[in-house]
């Protein structure tokens, strides 16, 4: 990929062959078209291009979140891709046995420096009701305990996650999550984060187990 410092958008539109023009953030870049594939991929491409979507879907309903509060921008990586560079990286491929398992303690959806969690165990007083609590770690700042959290919960062997936001403040120390029919009875992961009132910062989220 090249960069233009001498605009070649200007005037001009579509593409010349195989040669894309692309304005990033103010930006621009030359990059050649890939080719059509004509054949099927190979048992390992077809493993990585698997891993891309299922990384797709499980972000599905945090997308929009990760967008703002994962993180800042880094050259050409928005918040987004590094999102999805964190899931891709904790979504294990096994070329012997074919198969791509997600390592839950190593994904984040939320990253940033606001004040961080602490949290308690989960528990599950019925079926279709999930507990989480954590530590008010606010000290009294009033401005800490109206943090509002953030919750991610992921059934095992089930790609399409649920994403709570804005469930209530840090200073509540306590939510319960009435369970969808799709999740009950199932092997449960949760994170939790934090981010502040004026929706300028989060804090990373914390894997907080499985139940």
């Amino acid at each position: 990929m090249g960069k233009l410092y001498d605009s070649l958008l200007s005037g001009t539109s579509g593409r010349t062959g195989r040669i894309v023009v692309a304005n990033v953030f103010g930006n621009e870049y030359t990059k050649i078209r890939p080719r059509k594939r004509t054949k099927e991929p190979s048992a390992k491409q077809k493993l990585i291009q698997d891993r891309m979507i299922n990384c797709a879907t499980f972000m599905q309903s945090y997308r929009s979140y990760a967008c703002h509060y994962f993180g800042h921008r880094m050259g050409m990586k928005s918040s987004y891709n590094l999102a999805m560079t964190n899931l891709l990286s904790n979504f294990n491929i096994d070329y012997v046995a074919n198969t791509i398992t997600p390592h839950y303690p190593g994904i984040f959806f939320s990253k940033g420096n606001l004040l961080g969690v602490i949290g308690n165990p989960l528990a599950l007083p019925t079926a279709a009701t999930l507990d989480i609590s954590w530590q008010d770690n606010s000290g009294g700042n009033v401005l800490r305990e109206a943090d509002l959290a953030q919750i991610l919960i992921a059934a095992e062997d089930d790609l399409n996650t649920l994403f709570i936001e804005n469930a209530c403040m840090r200073q509540d120390a306590t939510y319960q999550v009435t369970l969808p029919a799709h999740l009950q009875g199932k092997q449960l992961h949760v994170w939790l984060a934090f981010k502040n009132e004026d929706e300028t910062n989060a804090c990373n989220s914390l894997y907080l187990g499985s139940i």
